[in-house]
């Protein structure tokens, strides 16, 4: 099986968005670094440079959650993608027009049992699961209702686990550790 494992950079600081764009990785995660007032620039300057752009749309300052708030994230803003985890805002993303990763916090059997519940609802492009260490558990049952992509997030600080997280299946790794940004899979 031919896939490619991404390295997805969460920024949490502006002062490391120039590090995250040095990265050859196609997307980043603006995590805690936009509002409203600064989203279109940041999205440009991501854009200009060949990285898709996700932001989490529950982080964004002045933005509210209503229709129009993912209307305007597309069509204003030209974010590519939401990632979120309240389901029915990731739906509304997805009417938009955006592509979407829904958060599932494997807190506990319940929060898994919920997660397998609505993913035929939610309807999402990729999965985040973290924390990370939890993921990895739960990769296999993940995958027997869901064909897109997977992702680990949460803790991921050393390209050991990383490593271990592709050979597991994984699709990929969102990581605001920047040492972690320019990691490829040596297989």
């Amino acid at each position: 099986m031919d896939r490619t494992f991404t390295v997805i950079p969460s920024v949490r600081d502006i002062r490391h968005l120039d590090r995250a764009l040095k990265s050859s990785q196609g997307e980043i995660l603006l995590s805690t670094v936009s509002h409203i007032g600064n989203l279109a620039e940041l999205t440009t300057q991501c854009h200009k440079n060949g990285q898709e752009v996700i932001v989490n749309h529950e982080l964004i300052g002045g933005l509210g959650t209503d229709a129009i708030a993912f209307e305007m994230l597309k069509k204003a803003y030209k974010v590519d993608t939401v990632i979120g985890s309240n389901a029915y805002h990731i739906s509304r993303a997805r009417s938009a027009g955006l592509k979407t990763i829904w958060k599932v916090a494997l807190l506990d059997s319940l929060s898994l049992e919920m997660a397998f519940r609505s993913i035929e609802v939610t309807k999402p492009d990729a999965i985040e699961l973290r924390p990370a260490v939890c993921a990895y558990d739960f990769l296999g049952q993940f995958h027997k209702v869901f064909s897109g992509r997977i992702f680990a997030s949460g803790f991921i600080d050393r390209s050991e686990f990383a490593e271990r997280l592709c050979q597991r299946g994984f699709d990929g790794v969102m990581t605001s550790t920047q040492s972690m940004w320019g990691w490829c899979s040596p297989d």
